[in-house]
C-alpha cells in the first residue's frame, strides 16, 4: 500500500465518494468541508489515504486546526466519526499497514492535541501509549423490515399527537431568517445545558445550509407555533442511516413537545426513504434523562471507541 496525505484540493472527489459510501456521513468530503469552513481561520481538511495499484482502498478524513500556536488533529471534529474506511475486499494486512503509517504520521507531526472517534473499532489493536482510549456510546433505532414504526413506550406517540394538536406546523430550514431563528434556539439550549460559550458558531450552521441545501444528505426540520420557531432538528442522511445530530428547543414551550414531534417527523421521513437505522447520537454517561429518552424511542445502546492525546504544555495551560 502507498500511503499518501492529500490536501482537499488534491483529493479525487469521485474516488473518495465511492470509498466513503461504506462509511458514515461524518467521513464524507462534505462534512470535512463543513468543518473546515465552519471552524474558519486556522482550520483545514486533509485526507490520509492508502492506494494499491493506483486504486484508493483506504482512507481517513481529518481536520487540522491551529490556534495560539497549537496544532490539533481531529478525525473528526466534535466527536463525530472519523477513523479508517476500508474498501470492500481489503484485508487485515492493508488495515495494519494503514494504521502503522497513521501512527508514524501522528508522531512525526507532533500535534498538541489528537482526537479520533473510532466507531468501527479499527484502531483497537494499536495500543499506542500516547493515545488514551475512552469508551463512548450512542443509541440506534433499527428500522429493518418496518413499515410503520412504533416506539416501545406508548406515551411517546401520545406526546407527539399532543404537540401536533396545539396548532403547530412543521417547516424545513431553508432561509437566512430560518437560520437566525434556529441559532437563537441553539443558544437558549446551550445555556440551559450550562454551556458558557456555544460549541458551534452561527457560521458553522450557515456552512451546513450552504453546502447541503438541495442535496439528499440533509433533513433540517423545525416546529412553529403561530409562525414562531419553538424547536428544530438537524438530520444527516448517508447510506442506510439517518444521523439525528442537533435538537434545539424553547424550554418555555416544552408543553408543545417539539423534540418529540421533530424526532417522529425525522423517523417518518427515514421510513419513506427506506432508511434502516436512526442514530440518535452520543450521550454523556451522566445524562440519565437523555439516555432514558432515547431508550423510550427504541434506541439500542451501541458502544464505540474514542482516542485522545494532549501535550503536557496544553494540559498545563488548561489548569
Amino acid at each position: 500500500m502507498e500511503f499518501r496525505i492529500l490536501k482537499r484540493k488534491d483529493l479525487d472527489r469521485e474516488a473518495w465518494n465511492e470509498l466513503s459510501a461504506g462509511g458514515s456521513f461524518f467521513q464524507t468530503s462534505e462534512w470535512a468541508d463543513i468543518c473546515a469552513s465552519g471552524i474558519g481561520f486556522g482550520a483545514r481538511s486533509i485526507f490520509l489515504t492508502g492506494y494499491l495499484n493506483g486504486e484508493l482502498i483506504a482512507g481517513m478524513p481529518a481536520v487540522i486546526t491551529r490556534k495560539y500556536g497549537f496544532r490539533s488533529f481531529y478525525s473528526m471534529p466534535y466527536g463525530t466519526y472519523g477513523e479508517l474506511i476500508l474498501k470492500e475486499g481489503a484485508d487485515e494486512e492493508q488495515k495494519d499497514i494503514f494504521n502503522t503509517n497513521l501512527i508514524r504520521f501522528l508522531k512525526e507531526r507532533n500535534f498538541s492535541r489528537i482526537s479520533i472517534t473510532d466507531f468501527e473499532g479499527r484502531l483497537s489493536e494499536i495500543g499506542e501509549p500516547f493515545l488514551t482510549w475512552s469508551p463512548s456510546f450512542t443509541h440506534i433505532i433499527k428500522l429493518d423490515s418496518v413499515d410503520d414504526y412504533l416506539p416501545p413506550d406508548e406515551r411517546i406517540l401520545e406526546q407527539v399527537r399532543n404537540g401536533l394538536k396545539s396548532g403547530t406546523t412543521r417547516k424545513a430550514i431553508r432561509t437566512e431568517e430560518d437560520l437566525h431563528s434556529f441559532y437563537n434556539l441553539y443558544m437558549m439550549t446551550e445555556k440551559r445545558h450550562g454551556q458558557r460559550n456555544p460549541l458551534y458558531s452561527k457560521r458553522f450552521f450557515e456552512t451546513i445550509l450552504h453546502i447541503l441545501t438541495g442535496s439528499e444528505m440533509l433533513y433540517w426540520n423545525s416546529l412553529l407555533e403561530d409562525s414562531r420557531m419553538v424547536g428544530s432538528c438537524i438530520n444527516f442522511i448517508h447510506g442506510d442511516t439517518l444521523f439525528n445530530w442537533q435538537n434545539v428547543s424553547d424550554y418555555s414551550k416544552r408543553y408543545l413537545r417539539p423534540n418529540h414531534v421533530l424526532i417522529a417527523d425525522a423517523i417518518e421521513y427515514a421510513i419513506e426513504r427506506g432508511i434502516k437505522k436512526i442514530n440518535l447520537g452520543a450521550s454523556p454517561p451522566y445524562a440519565h434523562s437523555l439516555i432514558d429518552f432515547k431508550k423510550r424511542w427504541g434506541g439500542e445502546r451501541v458502544n464505540y471507541d474514542s482516542y485522545f492525546s494532549s501535550s503536557w504544555l496544553l494540559r498545563l495551560l488548561r489548569r
